[in-house]
């Protein structure tokens, strides 16, 4: 029963259809046992090239936004399945930031930076190898952000336009890799990636003065990228992670401090 929770886990996430950068960890699972916990805290910091769609109403072809930013502080909450796997949930605080870029009609340079909003996500890992100091592993994870942004006045090439915009995105990897033990307490991780960004950008205000409702979907061509990262156990309980993961057009980076039961 527990292996067939994990594996329906694990068909939602490879379906869901939008995805991005979140701390991963190494692919492999701390929590042998079933029963076993964990709880921590992550911060993860991430860039991203999204294409957007067209905008007809403005005159918008589709087109690519440059360094689309995303902070994300989080509590992760982790509990063992048995046999090498666990599924992990994390909730948090998000905000993006599409500033400084004149793409797509220089709406991401108008817009600003969004409110700080609610992120939600979860996952599972699953240890496929494990002997004394080598470990390989699988792991699989989603989550999902509205994020909000305050109404502003600009133009719009010959267009003027005041919107308050609202992006939806949920994000998914799904990563294999080797966990490499150098010691007792250090240990090195990684591997590559499978990595899908999806979303909508919807904008309500008014265009030349008239009422309108606009909206183009988000997406993200780079699906393949990798990471690697280090983790460094603090006794018998406590383990800080530093990671940093890569696409051609995206990049990031981030930490993790876990505590576990």
């Amino acid at each position: 029963m527990k292996r067939l929770i994990i594996i329906m886990i694990g068909a939602l996430l490879m379906s869901t259809p939008v995805f991005a950068f979140d701390f991963m960890g190494p692919a492999t699972s701390r929590l042998k046992d079933s029963g076993k916990a964990s709880v921590g805290a992550e911060y993860f910091w991430s860039s991203m090239e999204i294409d957007a769609d067209s905008l007809p109403d403005l005159d918008l072809t589709s087109d690519t936004i440059d360094d689309f930013e995303i902070d994300k502080v989080t509590a992760n909450l982790a509990l063992g399945m048995g046999r090498g796997s666990e599924i992990f949930f994390r909730f948090g605080v998000t905000d993006v930031d599409p500033d400084g870029s004149d793409d797509w009609g220089g709406i991401p340079d108008n817009t600003g930076c969004s409110d700080e909003v609610l992120v939600l996500g979860g996952g599972a890992k699953w240890t496929l190898y494990e002997d004394a100091n080598f470990g390989w592993g699988i792991l699989t994870q989603v989550s999902w952000a509205e994020y909000d942004f305050d109404g502003r006045s600009y133009p719009v090439g010959d267009h003027d336009v005041e919107f308050s915009p609202e992006f939806e995105l949920i994000e998914v990897q799904i990563a294999t890799g080797p966990t490499l033990k150098l010691n007792k307490d250090l240990a090195i991780f990684g591997g590559p990636f499978l990595y899908f960004l999806n979303g909508e950008a919807d904008f309500e205000g008014t265009i030349d003065g008239s009422g309108a409702t606009i909206s183009a979907d988000l997406d993200q061509e780079s699906i393949l990228g990798g990471y690697v990262g280090t983790e460094l156990g603090l006794g018998q309980n406590a383990v800080i992670s530093f990671e940093v993961q890569a696409t051609s057009g995206s990049h990031g980076m981030g930490g993790q401090f876990v505590w576990k039961f």
